[in-house]
């Protein structure tokens, strides 16, 4: 449809991902590089797959961009190219392991690249996107082709390999290799067919920049609370509308100024707060639910909202400068919490299902609380570990808050542990040996590698000193210190054949990597095993050190009965690789276990 203000011809487009990777995209220059990093990717990533999961036949909306078609006949990207970008890369993502698994890549392969005419009407093959901005031109040619990482990237460079590395390991972590791929290409088709976006189109550009800035001035669309609202300044007088007004424009600006989605967070409240009972029997609500939710009868009654407004509109408050924190990796009060910061290092910054427990658990006195926080960051990394799906996160958890609500005692925190979560941790023993100790770099997510050797390696420096007082991590997680690969992940010809074939598998196991001080990272570059462990002896790491020689101080010191946990090596082959591995299992299961 079109719309026409002061004679200038606007058209709006409903589309699909289909329809628009049938045109040519372009960013201009003078726009904003590609910023998206793991936490915005692996949102729009669980938001698609959410709904898909939920109803695969049901569109969901994304959004809207705005274009301008400049005179080669590609539209110009004013506003959306995030969003654009990231969908063209999950297209790229979907090529590589479709070819990987021998599926039909013809359609993808027309949405990636195709011919067209110029301005002087000579046909030419063109990406149906292209960045023109500084550093980042040839990279989605090299992503759309499904070539190695380049080496050394920076900036929107880099965050543009990471993310189109982050939607494979997504997809492969979701559909198997060894599972029926119809699931695969089900999802597939939903992205294709189902992800509906506006597209604004002007006849010049200053119309598509103005559009652009009255869209970010003003914002499009209702909040998606205001529902909520209005049925809150009902239960009022008109003498209190200021009142409350000022109270939801405090929870409002809270949950904007922090980028939280209004919707998202009711949904873990009431999840946290009050029996769901949904109409299927389960204690999950869904976002087009919560209105119809909140005005049941039985659920008026729960939240007592008709007579007590401002009781409640508090209660969400609190709710949401606890959820705001906790996913912070604070507590209530914003002090810091080493076991909420060690989840959101783990979760990777989308993870956040683990909030229904916390707020559940809020008002728990502290020690408590850190011992519950504690537990649950053992549960969340099981879960990850053996790929529980997502949905079944919420489940458990919107049907044990209720239960973490009720407690007030040490016992009962106790009781609740060894009956519900001690349960979980038990039945999926032999799950996590397997899945751990075959764990390699390309499938589980960069940030949960980093993480884990990162929690090994403070638990081993922890021991030797005796020291055991909780810290966070960022002294193991920082940009001074880097995963290290100790069969090169770039080897000279001479290593990789005395390796042999298998050496592109080994050197991504975990087996292989460990933590190192980025100077001596350098220092080590790809050479043999023989000389880089004379600079792992020097590592104030113990993870490291240990593999080049093991401590000898007294006679059962902490560092002697440490010592019978670990063991140096020689050489290094594919025998020692895994033998570390199986090594760092061990040490796993006393890093994250339960405790009464």
């Amino acid at each position: 449809m079109s719309n026409s203000t002061n004679n200038i011809q606007i058209q709006f487009n409903y589309l699909d991902v289909e329809n628009c990777f049938k045109n040519f995209y372009v960013v201009p220059d003078y726009q904003r590089e590609y910023v998206w990093t793991e936490v915005q990717i692996n949102q729009l990533l669980d938001d698609i797959y959410e709904e898909f999961d939920f109803n695969p036949n049901k569109e969901y909306f994304i959004g809207s961009t705005v274009v301008f078609k400049n005179n080669d006949g590609f539209y110009e990207l004013i506003d959306g190219q995030q969003r654009t970008t990231s969908i063209f890369l999950i297209i790229c993502a979907f090529k590589k392991i479709y070819r990987e698994r021998e599926i039909d890549t013809d359609t993808i392969e027309r949405m990636i690249k195709d011919k067209t005419v110029n301005s002087l009407g000579d046909s030419v093959d063109c990406y149906k996107l292209e960045l023109q901005y500084k550093d980042s031109s040839n990279i989605l040619s090299k992503i759309a082709n499904n070539l190695e990482r380049p080496e050394n990237l920076t900036g929107s460079a880099e965050r543009l390999y990471n993310a189109y590395e982050n939607v494979i390991s997504f997809l492969k972590n979701r559909f198997k290799e060894d599972e029926d791929p119809v699931q695969l290409k089900k999802f597939f088709v939903y992205i294709f067919r189902k992800l509906k976006f506006i597209q604004i189109e002007t006849p010049e550009i200053n119309d598509a920049l103005k559009i652009f800035e009255t869209i970010n001035e003003r914002g499009v669309g209702l909040n998606p609370m205001d529902l909520l609202k209005n049925l809150l300044f009902r239960q009022v007088n008109r003498n209190d509308f200021n009142s409350l007004k000022d109270k939801w424009k405090t929870l409002i600006k809270l949950l904007e100024k922090n980028n939280e989605k209004p919707l998202r967070f009711l949904r873990y409240f009431i999840m946290s707060n009050y029996k769901v009972n949904n109409q299927r029997g389960e204690e999950i609500i869904r976002e087009e639910e919560i209105y119809k939710w909140f005005i049941r009868p039985e659920n008026v009654a729960q939240c007592n909202y008709e007579k007590e407004p401002f009781e409640f509109v508090e209660l969400l408050l609190e709710n949401a400068t606890c959820y705001i924190n906790f996913f912070k990796g604070l507590n209530k009060d914003g002090s810091k919490n080493v076991y909420l910061d060690n989840i959101s290092k783990l979760g990777g910054g989308a993870f956040k299902q683990h909030l229904i427990l916390l707020l559940a658990g809020r008002n728990l006195p502290q020690d408590l609380f850190n011992h519950f926080a504690k537990q649950i960051e053992t549960l969340v990394f099981y879960y990850f570990i053996t790929k529980e799906p997502t949905k079944e996160f919420e489940r458990n958890f919107s049907k044990w808050a209720k239960s973490v609500l009720r407690i007030k005692s040490r016992e009962e925190l106790n009781n609740f542990v060894k009956e519900n979560i001690q349960p979980v941790i038990t039945s999926k023993e032999n799950e996590y040996k397997l899945y751990f100790t075959e764990t390699r770099q390309n499938n589980l997510q960069q940030y949960r590698i980093r993480y884990i050797l990162a929690k090994i390696a403070q638990y081993l420096d922890q021991e030797r000193l005796g020291s055991y007082i909780p810290q966070v991590l960022d002294n193991y997680i920082t940009k001074g210190v880097e995963i290290e690969h100790i069969l090169p992940f770039n080897p000279t010809e001479s290593l990789r054949n005395e390796i042999g074939e298998e050496y592109d598998d080994l050197k991504i196991r975990l087996g292989n990597l460990t933590l190192l001080e980025k100077t001596m990272n350098i220092v080590v570059g790809n050479d043999f095993f023989s000389k880089k462990v004379i600079e792992y002896s020097k590592s104030p790491f113990y993870i490291s050190k240990s593999i080049a020689g093991l401590d000898t101080i007294g006679i059962n010191s902490s560092v002697t009965r440490l010592n019978l946990k670990l063991r140096s090596y020689e050489y290094w082959n594919k025998e020692t690789i895994i033998d570390r591995q199986n090594l760092l299992y061990e040490l796993s299961k006393d890093i994250w276990k339960i405790e009464i």
